[in-house]
């Protein structure tokens, strides 16, 4: 028996497990990226949204909250050369600091990568940040402290002082009675006997008049 063609086109089969060829969305359904979303957008809402548009609504108000002012705020605001000032200062350092930045992180790679000493330069630049910022900070301090004993900036600057500068005098003043103190050449005193670093020494000088005290002390 021979097939008629009728002109009417043959109904679309359906693959197995699928619909039809041509009919249908791929993928999930919107409602589905949507819930996926919603704990972004309440986020983004409640952190960023919100405190957006009642910092707006504050500031039509007055200082203390109870008054609504409109715009005077923004009018004494953008009234006030301060508000200027902080404006230019905010220009500058947008303007300034990305591009010192920006060239000081093409001289650190040039003289890192194209230079004969690149590694002697490599250790200098990264070593500070072998060390933590507190580390450094507390050796620092110590490196500051003003007792000799312990700071070696002051303990190398005394070192120097004592040994190229003379033996400091005060005028007038004598030492007491039965003190192992020296008179030297310059006019100073010092102790006859050696003593070990770290000891402490008093020395007793008296026989110091007011007038010859430095500044406007005055003795009874």
């Amino acid at each position: 028996m021979t097939a008629v063609d009728t002109g009417t086109p043959a109904p679309e089969t359906e693959q197995a497990g699928g619909p039809a060829f041509g009919r249908g969305r791929l993928g999930p359904p919107p409602w589905l990226a949507l819930f996926f979303l919603l704990p972004a957008l309440l986020f983004l809402g409640i952190y960023v949204v919100y405190p957006i548009l009642f910092s707006v609504y504050r500031s039509l108000w007055d200082a203390a909250g109870t008054e609504f002012v409109g715009l005077d705020n923004y009018v004494r605001m953008f009234t006030r050369p301060d508000t200027f000032t902080a404006l230019r200062n905010n220009v500058i350092w947008i303007a300034v600091a990305p591009a010192v930045v920006t060239v000081a992180g093409l001289i650190f790679a040039v003289l890192t990568e194209r230079i004969r000493w690149a590694t002697a330069f490599k250790i200098v630049v990264f070593m500070p940040m072998a060390i933590s910022f507190l580390a450094s900070g507390v050796i620092f301090r110590i490196v500051y402290e003003q007792d000799p004993d312990r700071g070696l900036v002051n303990a190398v600057i005394t070192t120097v002082q004592d040994t190229v500068a003379p033996t400091g005098a005060y005028p007038g003043a004598n030492p007491r009675d039965g003190v192992p103190l020296e008179e030297t050449p310059g006019g100073g005193y010092r102790l006859g006997e050696p003593v070990a670093p770290g000891d402490a020494v008093t020395v007793p000088l008296v026989g110091v008049s007011p007038e010859e005290l430095p500044g406007d002390t005055e003795r009874a």
